[in-house]
C-alpha cells in the first residue's frame, strides 16, 4: 500500500535500528547514539563511498553539545576507509555543503538533528551537487553497517583531513546570484541555532541593515525551541514591533528551514512565502515549473496555476525536493515546513539564501509585506502532530488508510494518503524523522474546517491509541 520508503523505516523500527530513518540517521546521544555507533557509521559512509569509486568529501556539524565528538568519530571512521575530508568544524549546513558544491567534490556529511531537542543528534548525507541521500542510499549505508562490511586501508592509505573555511567564498558567490538597490532593514531569530555562527555578519555583508535576537550559539536552545514556527518565533514579532523592519527571519538549528514575520509583526506562512517566491520568479524568468509538496495549501496550488505556473505535487522530504528539481528542472521547490530550493544558487535546502528571496519579491511587488501577506488569502489549514511509536506507526498507518479510502471524495496517495470532498482536505502522513503520524486539515471556512476535524481526528486518535 506504501511506497518503498515508508516500508524502509519499517524495516528500521522493526530491526530496533530506529536511528536510521528514511533521510537521515537521529538518535539521543548516549541512548541509541553512541561514539562508538558514530564511528561505525562513518566506516560504513565511507565504505560506500569507495566502492562507488569516490574519494573526496566535505564533513561539518552544528553547534550541539555532541557535536564535535560525534564529528570526531565520524571523520575517523571515514578517513579509516581512505576518503579524504575536507572539515568545516562548526556552521549552519548551507556552507558545509556549499564546501563540495562549489570545489565538485563527490559527497558531504552534517552532524546535526535539525529542529530536534538538544540531546538528539546524527548525521545527513548528501551527493557533492547537493541532493540528499534517498532512502535507498540511506539503506545501503545500513547494510554495510549492520554487516560490518568496512573497507580498512592501512596507515599510508587512510585518508587525509583538512580544516578549511568556505564563508568568504560563500559570501563573494551569493553576490554573484543576488545584487540590491534597496537597503533592506531586516530582524533574524536563530534561536541560538548554528546560523548564529554567521548571522548577522552574512546578511551585513550582503547589503542589509541587520539587528537580530539569539544569535549566540547555545547548544541548549535557552530562549525558545530549535524549530521556527508562529508560536516559537513570538519573541521576534514582539522585538519587530518595537522598530521599523521590512521582514522577520527565524531559523532552526542547523539552518535548512526558514520562516518569515512581516513588517507589523505577523507571521508569514511557508505557503504564503512560497506563493510570493514563486510569482516574482515565473513572472521574471523563462521557468514556470514549481515543485510544491503535499503538506501545502490546496489554495497556493490554485493561485499559482492562476498566474502560469506549471505545478507538481511531490513527497515531502528534502532530498525529494532536490531530486525533483533536478529532473524537473524546477525554478523553485517549497515545503510547508519551511524548506525551500532555488536551484538557480543551489540544489540544496540552504535557508540562509530565503531573505535573499524573499527581498527580490518585495522588491518585484514594490509593497509591503504586511499588504502582500494580508492580500494573499488561503484556506484555514491546521496540521496535528500525534504521537505514534516508531514501531507502530506504519501499523496504525494502514488502519487510517483502509479507513479513508472507505470514504467519499477524491483519494491521492502520493505520500501518506489524502481525502479531498465538499468540505475541504485533510492529509494523513507518517512523519519520516520523529514517532508521530501527522495529521493535515484545510478548509475554505470555519465551519467546514470544524466537519472535517471533528469527523476525521477523533477517528486516527482512536486507531493511533492517543
Amino acid at each position: 500500500m506504501f511506497r518503498k520508503v515508508d516500508e524502509y523505516i519499517k524495516m528500521k523500527t522493526s530491526e530496533g535500528l530506529e536511528i536510521f530513518r528514511a533521510y537521515d540517521i537521529r538518535g539521543i546521544f548516549g541512548e541509541n547514539l553512541s561514539v562508538e555507533t558514530m564511528l561505525n557509521i562513518g566506516r560504513a559512509f565511507g565504505s560506500y563511498l569507495i566502492k562507488k569509486h569516490k574519494t573526496k568529501i566535505t564533513i561539518g556539524g552544528d553547534i550541539r553539545a555532541s557535536t564535535p565528538i560525534l564529528l570526531n568519530a565520524l571523520i575517523s571512521g571515514v578517513s579509516s576507509t581512505g576518503i579524504h575530508c575536507d572539515l568545516v568544524e562548526k556552521s549552519p549546513l548551507g556552507i558545509t555543503l556549499f564546501q563540495s558544491f562549489i570545489n565538485k567534490y563527490d559527497a558531504s556529511a552534517f552532524i546535526t538533528a535539525s529542529h530536534l531537542p538538544p540531546e538528539w543528534n546524527g548525521v545527513k548525507f548528501y551527493w557533492g551537487e547537493g541532493i540528499g541521500f534517498s532512502p535507498e542510499e540511506n539503506d545501503e549505508i545500513k547494510d554495510i553497517f549492520l554487516k560490518k562490511d568496512f573497507i580498512n586501508k592501512n596507515a599510508f592509505e587512510v585518508g587525509q583531513t583538512t580544516k578549511v573555511d568556505p564563508y568568504n567564498s560563500f559570501v563573494t558567490y551569493l553576490k554573484s546570484k543576488f545584487e540590491f538597490k534597496t537597503k533592506y532593514k531586516i530582524a533574524i531569530d536563530c534561536g541560538n541555532g548554528a546560523t548564529s555562527l554567521v548571522v548577522p555578519k552574512l546578511y551585513e555583508d550582503l547589503g542589509f541593515e541587520v539587528e537580530s535576537i539569539f544569535s549566540d550559539p547555545d547548544p541548549r536552545f535557552p530562549n525558545r525551541s530549535s524549530e521556527p514556527t508562529e508560536e516559537s518565533l513570538s519573541k521576534l514579532s514582539e522585538f519587530m514591533k518595537k522598530g521599523e523592519f521590512d521582514f522577520g527571519a527565524g531559523f532552526d538549528g542547523d539552518g535548512d528551514r526558514c520562516v518569515f514575520i512581516d513588517n507589523l509583526g505577523n507571521f508569514v506562512s511557508s505557503d504564503t512565502f512560497g506563493i510570493l517566491v514563486a510569482e516574482y520568479l515565473v513572472k521574471t524568468s523563462n521557468n514556470n515549473s514549481i515543485l510544491i509538496n503535499m503538506e501545502c495549501s490546496l489554495g497556493m496550488e490554485v493561485y499559482l496555476r492562476e498566474i502560469g505556473a506549471k505545478i507538481k505535487r511531490i513527497r515531502v522530504g528534502h532530498s525529494f525536493l532536490s531530486l525533483e528539481a533536478k529532473l524537473e528542472n524546477a525554478i523553485f521547490g517549497v515545503e510547508s515546513s519551511g524548506h525551500a530550493i532555488y536551484p538557480e544558487v543551489f540544489l540544496f535546502d540552504d535557508a540562509l539564501i530565503l531573505p535573499l528571496l524573499l527581498a527580490k519579491a518585495i522588491h518585484f511587488k514594490d509593497d509591503t509585506l504586511s499588504n502582500m501577506n494580508k492580500n494573499i488569502k488561503l484556506p484555514i489549514k491546521r496540521r496535528f502532530d500525534l504521537k505514534c511509536n516508531d514501531n507502530t506507526k506504519f501499523a496504525k498507518m494502514n488502519e487510517i488508510d483502509a479507513t479513508l479510502r472507505n470514504e467519499e471524495g477524491e483519494i491521492l496517495d502520493i505520500d501518506g494518503i489524502s481525502l479531498k470532498n465538499d468540505n475541504g482536505r485533510i492529509l494523513v502522513r507518517v512523519s519520516n524523522t520523529s514517532p508521530k503520524i501527522r495529521v493535515t486539515i484545510e478548509a475554505l471556512n470555519q465551519t467546514d474546517f470544524e466537519i472535517l476535524e471533528q469527523k476525521y481526528l477523533p477517528i486516527i486518535k482512536e486507531i493511533i491509541g492517543e
